[in-house]
């Protein structure tokens, strides 16, 4: 049994509210006790009622009995014949009472209970509706909210998807043009195993980096390139991805240079390269 399903289902409004057949009302008290769940929530739509009871209650005016009864039971004309008739000293005398008149007080008495609790009857049964209706409300708002946050969500990723696409086919066209030139940057003493393929484009002057082969830069630093422009090194851009190699890395435009060179630097680069910390370097 889905605990959840069965509270969401209404019912237990249904029985606050004294809708339920005994039958009904038999299962839901016989679960309240096999469940805690069932049972809070019940104590809480009663708990909820009686507030609500005692929120509006509201004091009927003396003349609404008198209206209600008069509505309700006019005198006929057989009985004011009857009255007419009747012994002198039961009209003179106050402690005779005609039973005909009896009877219709119980009756109208009667008649006003039953109104009144019908009328309660009907303010609870509307209530515990508003309530189950309220229930489905904040529960159908929260679904919608979580609807617009996944389609959101998805909309962002789709955009970042379309981006690196769009990169990535830019890339691909440059790398396959006839005025790229491609570029190996080979390790050097301090990380002879290390190799890097640079592409420059030489007329829009774009740059493109491919880790072959690098060490995951430690914490704190990253890997910079630098353009050397007549024998003086020039910042190319930082090498920012956390996975240097998973990716084509899209550098600083290059006007000029005769070599390239990458280097080991403090987060977010330096001015001049640290040249005891370089791991690549390649002549064009």
């Amino acid at each position: 049994m889905n605990i959840e399903e069965y509270i969401s289902s209404g019912i237990l409004e249904l029985y606050g509210a004294g809708a339920l057949t005994a039958s009904e009302k038999a299962e839901v008290e016989q679960l309240g006790e096999q469940h805690p769940e069932i049972k809070a929530e019940l104590n809480l739509i009663r708990h909820t009622l009686d507030q609500y009871a005692a929120l509006h209650a509201v004091e009927p005016p003396p003349a609404l009995k008198e209206k209600v009864l008069r509505a309700v039971f006019q005198p006929e004309t057989n009985h004011r014949s009857e009255n007419q008739t009747a012994p002198a000293n039961a009209e003179t005398n106050p402690r005779v009472i005609p039973i005909g008149r009896v009877a219709n007080q119980t009756a109208a008495s009667t008649a006003f209970k039953w109104l009144v609790a019908a009328s309660l009857t009907l303010l609870v049964m509307s209530n515990a509706l508003s309530y189950y209706f309220y229930r489905n409300w904040q529960e159908s708002d929260q679904n919608l909210q979580l609807a617009l946050s996944s389609q959101q969500e998805f909309a962002q990723n789709f955009r970042r998807v379309q981006q690196k696409l769009s990169a990535n086919q830019k890339a691909l066209a440059l790398l396959n043009d006839s005025n790229t030139l491609r570029v190996e940057l080979k390790g050097v003493e301090k990380s002879p195993d290390s190799r890097v393929t640079l592409y420059w484009h030489r007329l829009t002057k774009d740059v493109y980096v491919n880790v072959d082969n690098l060490p995951a830069p430690p914490t704190g630093k990253q890997y910079q390139l630098w353009a050397l422009v007549d024998g003086k090194p020039v910042d190319a851009g930082i090498v920012k991805s956390t996975d240097i190699t998973a990716d084509l890395h899209h550098m600083k435009d290059v006007q000029q240079a005769q070599a390239f060179a990458i280097t080991l630097e403090p987060q977010g680069g330096s001015i001049n390269p640290t040249l005891t910390e370089m791991y690549v370097m390649g002549k064009i």
